[in-house]
């Protein structure tokens, strides 16, 4: 029950307004629904009478960026004003508020997110004019995602820096050095565990290797296995000019530098023989400018580049106005040519892609660069495979790309905004906040299969910006919704320090394998095994137990497995917290719970036998 001090006040009016997006009471149902939805709507108005209340609703098309708005009258019931909202036949995003008449003039009451998921959603505020609005996701009705990949736990590989399993295929090792945009050499490191190259005292970015390949990744399976990755995520791999290969030169055909298509071929075979899924990353949004299909630096004697020649095959893959000094850009930057998505050319080249490499997944680079339309027509090419998009480089709302029929899942930097800012200065209510916004927005398939990362190749390490925090993070990521996903050797102790305000590359160190943190191995382990064997964790509801100060503890519920309390403290001294159920088993030290939490740590307790 909702308590007057929860009220929100109208400014210079006695009418009280209230309704709480998270809440059944005031919406039903909660989160995203299916298109066609009936969803009941209720405004609780205290201490004056109105005259009306109407319900304005704005339905959005991504696509089309068009909307249309509708305005319904709410019937009074006592204190409560309601309306069974139907909502779209087809995918949108509706926006909704209400609108309040008074004596004292016309109110509104709608979200107070201003731009932070600790804000969005649940209850509002009301205001003079029409101010933010509560959000409620339509998708389609047919939409679902793999089994395999809901909750699945899942390790982002840099293949260059994760291990050489054939120093024979190394750059520079059995001849001179290739070179790239025009005449910039490669460099390989003597070393294994040396610095990466400081890009930004030396002035040249991403030519620098390592020589960690396919095979490496091969060889360290059973380490996988033993951490309990379900899935692993290869940054490219496919022929490219830089190390991190986000450059693509040739989509058919994997680096040789990485071992080639016979490396490829045979670490799908062995993963998929352990039960370890493959996703690979899709550059479908640009190419180099140094690639057979663009080819400015005339490398490439059998083809004609679209820089070559007006008349070239590839011309019109890209946009490209008067001579090849001018084009399209990602980012700005003259190394990456933008693809011009609106030809169907491209989309039956980049479908042929992904049909010819065969992986369990896709990973979609700069998917927010790409036309709604495009993801649309994509998907339906290639039905089978799942697609997981990066939506921006921070933390947007991805809900316009899973309505259903685009991606089925994004990189969840919403999610890491609320882990990271709970290891650092949001509350456990602010925490609690920030998560059921997520739910709340995203369809519960999308939810499921999206990359709940920390860090990545884009970002800060973990290990550097909350070094006491690390395994605080990492046991929200195991025991929340979604996949967690691991940077590789962040589990390690691989924690490489940003260098004057910049992650990359500094981030993209190699994997330490001769001088691991083995306690920090095992702790990782130890997340993997109880996610596998408790099904609640993947699969489960979440419910919000307490959220109070440093202390969150929230419910998985997946019946008829046993339910999953799970119980975080932020705090640098051990709380004392009371939890429901008897006989409750800490899975992480196998010890009975006696009501204490550990400091910057936590427990998963479950019922004993």
């Amino acid at each position: 029950m909702v308590g007057v001090c929860a009220l929100a006040l109208a400014p210079g009016a006695n009418a009280a307004l209230f309704h709480d997006s998270f809440s059944a009471a005031y919406r039903s149902p909660g989160g995203a629904v299916p298109a066609g939805t009936a969803v009941r709507l209720r405004l609780r108005v205290t201490g004056e009478r109105v005259r009306g209340v109407q319900l304005r609703a704005e339905v959005g098309d991504p696509v089309t960026e068009t909307s249309t708005v509708r305005l319904l009258k709410l019937k009074r019931a006592g204190s409560f004003w309601s309306v069974a909202y139907r909502t779209p036949t087809t995918p949108a995003i509706v926006s909704y508020a209400f609108r309040v008449a008074t004596a004292h003039g016309v109110r509104w009451y709608g979200d107070d997110d201003s731009g932070s998921d600790t804000r969005k959603g649940g209850t509002g505020k009301t205001t003079r004019a029409r101010g933010d609005s509560f959000q409620l996701t339509v998708y389609n009705r047919s939409f679902t995602t793999p089994a395999w990949l809901q909750g699945a736990t899942v390790y982002e590989i840099f293949p260059d820096r994760f291990r050489n399993g054939d120093p024979g295929n190394d750059p520079c090792r059995a001849g001179p050095c290739p070179v790239f945009y025009g005449d910039i050499p490669a460099i390989l490191h003597p070393t294994w565990n040396e610095p990466v190259e400081d890009a930004r005292a030396t002035g040249v970015f991403n030519r620098d290797f390592f020589g960690g390949d396919l095979e490496g990744v091969t060889e360290k399976l059973d380490y996988l296995k033993q951490l309990g990755v379900d899935a692993i995520w290869l940054t490219p791999i496919f022929k490219a000019r830089s190390n991190h290969r986000y450059d693509t030169d040739d989509y058919m055909q994997v680096d040789p530098y990485l071992g080639g298509d016979a490396a490829y071929a045979q670490l799908l075979a062995a993963a998929r023989a352990k039960g370890i899924h493959v996703i690979l990353d899709g550059v479908f949004n640009h190419t180099s400018s140094d690639s057979r299909y663009f080819d400015k630096y005339h490398r490439y004697p059998d083809v004609v580049g679209a820089c070559e020649s007006a008349s070239s095959p590839y011309r019109n893959w890209y946009s490209i106005t008067g001579d090849c000094n001018d084009y399209a850009k990602f980012a700005g930057l003259d190394t990456l040519p933008q693809l011009n998505h609106s030809n169907p050319a491209v989309l039956d080249f980049l479908t042929s892609v992904v049909r010819h490499w065969g992986p369990d997944g896709w990973r979609l680079d700069a998917a927010q660069e790409v036309d709604h339309r495009f993801w649309r027509s994509f998907r339906k090419a290639v039905p089978g495979s799942p697609l997981i998009g990066e939506d921006t480089a921070g933390p947007a709302d991805a809900t316009p790309y899973l309505l259903g029929d685009e991606l089925d899942g994004v990189m969840n930097y919403r999610f890491r905004q609320a882990a990271l800012g709970f290891a650092d200065k949001l509350t456990a209510a602010q925490l609690d906040h920030s998560l059921k916004a997520i739910l709340q927005d995203y369809p519960r398939a999308a939810s499921a299969v999206s990359f709940n990362l920390v860090d990545s190749h884009d970002t800060s390490r973990v290990g550097f910006v909350t070094p006491d925090g690390q395994r605080l993070v990492a046991l929200l990521q195991y025991t929340s919704f979604g996949a967690p996903m691991v940077y590789y050797g962040d589990e390690a102790g691989v924690a490489t320090p940003d260098r004057n305000g910049f992650a990359d590359p500094y981030n993209r160190a190699t994997y330490p394998w001769d001088s691991p943190d083995e306690s920090l191995i095992q702790y990782y382990a130890k997340l993997g095994a109880i996610r596998h064997a408790l099904p609640a964790l993947r699969t489960g509801s979440v419910v919000t137990l307490s959220a109070k100060g440093n202390v969150y503890a929230f419910e998985r519920i997946a019946p008829p497995d046993k339910p999953v309390v799970v119980v975080l403290n932020k705090g640098t001294a051990p709380a004392t917290v009371k939890v429901p159920g008897t006989g409750l088993v800490d899975q992480l030290t196998g010890a009975p719970f006696t009501g204490s939490v550990p400091a910057r740590g936590g427990v998963i307790l479950v019922a004993g036998p």
